[in-house]
């Protein structure tokens, strides 16, 4: 009678090890897929933005007689190269990054003067938008740099910039205010368009989420835009959060931290 207790506890053990390795295994092939998916999903967003400017530009150029002025054309020409140079990086990205190397994502810090930055982003979104636009730039003080992942840092606030537009129905007016609050460096993005009802704020971080826009059909998007920027700028040790009212606009605050060099 020990005998086939002793054996049926083995087995048992067994029986309990080898369901616990297939969960486990399990559980790990869904997270690696899940990365997979996520890390597909945030490069083609990335992708659909430089390819939307150089495209607005060079319509520009073909179509509104830039060509013939000579300052104008150089300067589409120079954001057509930036963002050209842009999207090489991003199939540089795509072509290098193995599934390991996406677990072990190492950022590249470098010194970033956020005046000429934004500069550039708001440059590139007059071109894109379809509609009117204005931006008020502020930055306190004027000569604030940062020390960040540059390309991450530009898609966030691009990606900002975007929103802020493309829920503005008719014309759009974007502020946005740069300071450094001594350990932090805070950018504000805001608008005047539809707004976010209170309990819709709670959820448009998340993947794939889309606040309905009512009777405003022609805002397209996938849902990864926020859900981007929420993931780095939690993984350059910052935060983001929103302050917005129906019918009254938006106001996006993120917040990087600062060094003591900068």
């Amino acid at each position: 009678m020990t005998g086939i207790l002793l054996t049926s506890f083995i087995i048992l053990v067994i029986l309990s090890f080898s369901f616990w390795y297939l969960i486990k295994t399990i559980l790990m092939q869904k997270t690696v897929d899940e990365m997979k998916s996520d890390f597909t999903n945030n490069i083609t967003h990335e992708l659909k933005t430089p390819i939307a400017i150089t495209y607005a530009a060079t319509d520009a150029l073909l179509n509104f007689n830039i060509i013939d002025n000579k300052n104008k054309r150089e300067k589409y020409l120079r954001i057509c190269m930036e963002q050209l140079q842009r999207l090489s990086g991003l199939v540089e990205q795509i072509l290098s990054m193995s599934m390991e190397q996406r677990k072990t994502f190492r950022l590249n810090p470098e010194t970033i003067q956020m005046k000429e930055l934004a500069d550039n982003l708001i440059e590139q979104h007059k071109i894109k938008a379809d509609k009117p636009v204005s931006f008020t730039l502020s930055v306190e003080p004027e000569e604030l740099t940062i020390n960040a992942d540059r390309a991450h840092t530009y898609n966030i606030l691009s990606n900002l910039l975007d929103n802020a537009v493309k829920y503005s129905p008719d014309k759009a007016d974007v502020s946005i205010f740069i300071e450094d609050e001594g350990n932090e460096l805070s950018v504000k993005v805001t608008d005047k368009g539809i707004g976010i009802a209170p309990e819709k704020q709670t959820h448009i971080f998340d993947k794939f989420y889309r606040v309905p826009t009512g009777n405003l059909h022609n805002v397209k998007g996938f849902g990864l835009g926020l859900f981007y920027v929420r993931t780095l700028t939690e993984r350059m040790g910052g935060s983001i959060e929103v302050k917005s009212a129906l019918g009254k606009g938006s106001t996006f605050i993120f917040k990087l931290p600062q060094h003591e060099n900068n």
